[in-house]
């Protein structure tokens, strides 16, 4: 007896695996079309259209328009005839290098698979927002490949899965450790609240699971020189879960999260911590602690910025950290499962297959049956007030640079409302050289061997991506492409905000008056980044790997307007 199972129609599983891979065409259109990597691209109204490497046009489905980016829907055609999204992909890569190809080829795969977020973004707690992020950077040609983690290891420990997972532990002697900051009393204290009992004298070490491997070849590199002081102590709770970096992870009984090196290649890095990186959170630890942390305390009371007081590492044979082994704590103020927040950006702004983003969600609940352009404008300028204000004026009063971009901006919510900013990861950090003899009166040191200390017209291009391009102009974006109010007025607001600040500041405003004035805004070229295969993090500050383009600024064209 044979049974005969029913089969989709062809047209109905293209529509289908359309609609799946909407994301991946939505990030891959966006990052070329920002960088004019589209041969011969035209934009109407309802359609984009360019021509394929194979020399055949290609049309796309453009469903809204904004200055900043775009959104794509199906169908897609080419030469008249509907494809699927990875076909189209496949065909614009198929001259590109292979490892590029196969890595958005990979990042579909991955995509395709994922489920939007569910729920509403008011009380997602602080795990459940972490996993709300499931398709990666809004503008990158491979937003979700990941070099070197199987699918099986994707499935377990990849932060949207929200699996949670145990650590592994060890002790061992100070002798064998570099470290730096609060690492003996700050790893001790996290081993004791994880289960784990660690013997007198040692240090105590946790491992991610997907650096266990690498961790025991050099545990056995040690040993056979002669060390004999790493002693297994076994898997602590298995409550952890990855944040939306990855690599580094939460625990809601843990009074640290911990942000491990990982030898795999997320879109353009291969995200193992370099000494610089470590430093950079020991140096804004004690920079916060000192009268400057009381000033911006005082100054910004619903500013908090996560520290990172400490690492441990193996050393290596000339006595360095043996970088795949870094291990780092950051502050973990979220320690009550069922309290809603904080939210990152980038969850918030992410567009799902279908109907608006959850911020657009939320837009709508608080406008009720009113018009939602007036609720929209009033949140983006509390936005701006609560989020974004403190950021920009760090740099204007003590020349420090977060480089918040919208994975690692959380915002505190209150009925819907911003109510505060939370800032992390110490690894995008500096300051401006204007600045440095103060800063450094007050902490000694501050900036030595962490490649951190910039230039004014440095710091200010790298502050303009990552806070203003990153995520000011992707939540503006967000907002407008929702239908939620009119983007010339949400950049009005933008511009009232930027002048505002620009007369109330008493420190320096020039970031402030060239963000309303320059024609061009500096702007990350993931596109042109990814495909040329650099590891963006082996390059410095000041020696940038990744490429980076002007973008016009939408201020100062209205303005000459």
């Amino acid at each position: 007896m044979f049974i005969i199972c029913p089969t989709r129609p062809p047209e109905q599983a293209l529509v289908m695996d359309e609609k799946s891979d909407l994301p991946s065409l939505n990030a891959f259109l966006n990052a070329a079309l920002r960088e004019g990597l589209l041969a011969e691209a035209r934009m109407t109204d309802r359609h984009l259209e360019f021509r394929l490497p194979d020399g055949e046009l290609a049309c796309v489905t453009v469903s809204a328009q904004s200055r900043f980016r775009c959104r794509f829907s199906h169908p897609v055609t080419s030469g008249g005839i509907r494809i699927g999204v990875a076909e189209l992909l496949a065909r614009l890569t198929a001259d590109a290098d292979p490892v590029f190809a196969a890595r958005v080829a990979d990042s579909v795969a991955t995509v395709r698979d994922i489920a939007d977020a569910d729920g509403e973004p008011e009380g997602w707690t602080f795990d459940e927002a972490e996993m709300a992020l499931r398709f990666g950077h809004v503008l990158h040609p491979n937003p979700r490949s990941r070099d070197g983690l199987t699918a099986r290891e994707a499935w377990r420990y990849a932060p949207e899965s929200g699996r949670s997972f145990a650590l592994s532990w060890f002790a061992v002697e100070p002798g064998c450790t570099a470290s730096g900051g609060a690492a003996t009393d700050g790893f001790n204290q996290l081993a004791m609240a994880d289960g784990i009992r660690v013997p007198h004298g040692l240090q105590a070490m946790p491992v991610h699971p997907l650096q266990l491997g690498r961790f025991d070849r050099n545990r056995a590199a040690l040993e056979s020189s002669g060390e004999r002081g790493i002693i297994p102590l076994g898997e602590g709770r298995a409550n952890w879960r990855s944040t939306a970096s990855m690599r580094a992870v939460h625990a809601f009984h843990a009074p640290y999260m911990v942000k491990f090196s990982l030898n795999i290649r997320l879109t353009n890095s291969i995200r193992l911590l370099a000494p610089r990186e470590v430093l950079r959170g020991l140096h804004v630890t004690d920079l916060l602690k000192s009268s400057i942390g009381d000033e911006i305390a005082t100054a910004f009371p619903k500013l908090t910025v996560l520290t990172e007081p400490a690492f441990v590492a193996l050393k290596g044979a000339e006595g360095a950290a043996v970088a795949e082994t870094i291990a780092v704590l950051r502050d973990n103020p979220f320690r009550d499962a069922g309290q809603a927040g904080p939210v990152i950006l980038a969850a918030l702004c992410e567009m799902p297959r279908e109907g608006v983003s959850p911020l657009g969600r939320m837009i709508l609940r608080l406008a009720g049956q009113g018009e939602p352009g007036p609720v929209a404008r009033r949140w983006f300028a509390d936005f701006l007030d609560k989020a974004i204000h403190p950021i920009l004026e760090m740099r204007a009063r003590w020349g420090l640079l977060f480089g918040s971009h919208q994975q690692n901006m959380m915002l505190r919510l209150n009925d819907g409302w911003p109510d505060g900013v939370v800032i992390r990861d110490c690894q995008g950090t500096g300051h401006l050289i204007g600045f440095h003899d103060r800063l450094a009166a007050i902490c000694p040191g501050i900036g030595e061997g962490a490649e951190n200390i910039l230039d004014a017209e440095t710091g200010d291009n790298l502050l303009t991506y990552y806070v203003v391009v990153n995520s000011v102009m992707n939540t503006l974006a967000t907002i407008a492409l929702d239908g939620l109010a009119d983007e010339a007025a949400l950049y009005d607001v933008w511009r009232a905000f930027l002048e505002r600040a620009a007369r109330e500041t008493p420190g320096d405003a020039a970031l402030y008056r060239k963000l309303v004035a320059e024609p061009r805004l500096t702007a990350k070229a993931n596109f042109a980044t990814s495909l040329s295969g650099v590891n963006e993090a082996d390059g410095g500050s000041e020696a940038q790997l990744a490429q980076f383009i002007d973008l016009e600024n939408p201020l100062a064209r209205s303005e000459a307007a």
